[in-house]
């Protein structure tokens, strides 16, 4: 304590703000099985939680579930905001996120619109289980962009992420059940 009743007070009174996450990390092998296990359903939730992060961040006026629920329209962007976050880091992080956005967004849309013909074309019908093919090309290519979030966070490994939670074991053993009663229905389908 000061001999001086008046002098100023010498503790330091402003709060020191923590910066939030700005990107969700997650391991590469962890995306990757998560989203071939649930047949794509955790990408929706991989969007969510990458756009309610940053909307947290960067204190914008997003909604996270309409870009999660439209993910196909907001990837380019997501990707484009990781790789500005690089760049104004000063840091370079060698990925072509276009080229690998609209490899998503194509494989996306043309597996769902293949489903659709086979559906309606006859001559067609036999193909349409096909269509199931792009579950795990999808989630290969979502893998790879997970890259260049990772290193925008921070974490370029995703280790803050890599365990699997019990949730996650839901859904690998949901999902590998779910797999084989596909990979058995197709099988005898095509093997009458």
């Amino acid at each position: 304590m000061s001999e001086n009743i008046y002098a100023p007070p010498t503790a330091e009174l402003t709060e020191t703000v923590k910066a939030s996450a700005e990107f969700y990390v997650i391991s590469k092998t962890k995306l990757l099985v998560l989203s071939l296990l649930s047949f794509g359903l955790y990408t929706y939730i991989w969007s969510y939680k990458n756009w309610s992060l940053y909307k947290k961040a960067n204190q914008l006026d997003i909604w996270p579930l309409a870009r999660a629920i439209f993910f196909i329209f907001f990837i380019h962007q997501l990707y484009r905001r990781a790789d500005d976050r690089i760049a104004r880091s000063g840091r370079k992080f060698d990925f072509d996120f276009e080229q690998w956005a609209t490899v998503f967004v194509v494989v996306t849309v043309g597996a769902r619109l293949f489903e659709m013909a086979a559906g309606r074309i006859d001559t067609w019908l036999a193909y349409k289980p096909l269509a199931i093919l792009a579950v795990p090309l999808c989630a290969y290519i979502l893998q790879q962009g997970q890259g260049l979030i990772n290193f925008a966070a921070g974490d370029p490994e995703g280790q803050s992420n890599a365990r699997f939670n019990l949730w996650n074991y839901l859904v690998i053993v949901l999902g590998a059940v779910m797999w084989c009663l596909t990979l058995l229905g197709l099988w005898a389908i095509y093997h009458r």
